[in-house]
């Protein structure tokens, strides 16, 4: 960590970078580090190569995509929360091409290269970069800490998922300490339900495929444009396939482009949706990945099957043992 805020010192002009699809724990791990930069009397500027999830619009992110980018413009690039070099989507080229970067992450399955490259394997990259910024003896304000903590509790599914540890509910202590609106994050995305996704929720719910302990759905671009829908509107409908009783991995298949699918996994803790993830151009945690296919739909479900069926025999040994 002190290498890293070496590197950041040294640097004049400095961009960080997000993953496509940006969650919770991207979007605390992008404001805090654009804040240490700003601390530190840095030019930086943050971006994600996609648009905002309607779900965090609750926060303030215009620091996000705020100036088209420009490499040339900067002297250090660091990735957050990033494990595959395709999630950067063009911004890609910048960590194949440069060498003066830095990759923070968390994530046990990754191939995104960098200079420098830091990794824990904690529950949110947000705990990593709460700890940075505390090496930094900068103090976090209280907009930060809020998402800092938005990022830890998007993470650990409000502190319930199995991936949560004591040091997340320590930083998160921590953070409520130093003014994070706790409330204002668990509400908007733990309890606040529009009508929209309440609606749409039902449609999807009628659209449910179950299988040997996997549940999943399948969205087509037809359902999004006649639901006049996105990903950001169901983004959470995996989790909620997940707590159907019975279900040990549950997926969504999203039609992103024409033949192209976007893949979400969940799963119960015996079995590894990452080990799946890595096999269709994706990763993540044990038991939240995300990857993608392309092709004929009939081809693509059967692959993904077969993968999950795999790593479903696989946690079933550790059952029975």
């Amino acid at each position: 960590m002190k290498t890293i805020l070496q590197k950041i010192k040294q640097s004049t002009s400095v961009a960080v970078f997000g993953h496509q699809s940006p969650d919770g724990d991207c979007l605390g791990c992008l404001s805090a580090i654009y804040f240490l930069c700003q601390k530190l009397n840095k030019n930086v500027n943050a971006f994600v190569d996609d648009n905002l999830p309607n779900r965090y619009a609750f926060l303030d992110t215009r620091f996000l995509n705020s100036i088209p980018f420009d490499s040339k413009n900067y002297d250090l690039f660091i990735s957050v929360d990033v494990a595959d070099k395709h999630q950067l989507g063009t911004y890609a080229s910048v960590f194949n091409e440069k060498n003066n970067t830095i990759s923070i992450d968390h994530h046990l399955i990754r191939n995104l290269t960098s200079q420098i490259t830091y990794v824990e394997y904690t529950a949110s990259c947000s705990e990593i970069v709460y700890d940075l910024i505390k090496t930094s003896k900068i103090k976090l304000t209280k907009d930060v800490s809020t998402f800092l903590y938005m990022g830890v509790s998007d993470d650990t599914g409000c502190f319930m998922h199995d991936n949560t540890t004591s040091n997340s509910h320590y930083i998160g202590a921590k953070l409520m300490e130093l003014g994070a609106d706790y409330k204002l994050v668990n509400y908007n995305l733990f309890k606040l339900v529009t009508r929209k996704t309440y609606e749409l929720t039902k449609k999807l719910d009628e659209l449910i495929q179950e299988r040997n302990g996997v549940r999943y759905v399948i969205v087509s671009q037809d359902f999004m444009q006649n639901n006049n829908c996105d990903k950001s509107d169901f983004g959470n409908y995996v989790n909620s396939l997940l707590n159907l009783q019975g279900t040990k991995v549950s997926f969504t298949m999203v039609e992103k482009q024409h033949m192209v699918y976007s893949l979400s996994f969940r799963s119960l803790k015996n079995y590894n949706v990452a080990n799946v993830a890595s096999k269709l151009n994706g990763g993540g945690h044990r038991q939240s990945a995300g990857g993608r296919v392309a092709g004929n739909i009939k081809t693509c479900l059967k692959k993904v099957l077969d993968y999950v069926d795999e790593e479903i025999k696989n946690g079933d040994k550790i059952s029975d043992n």
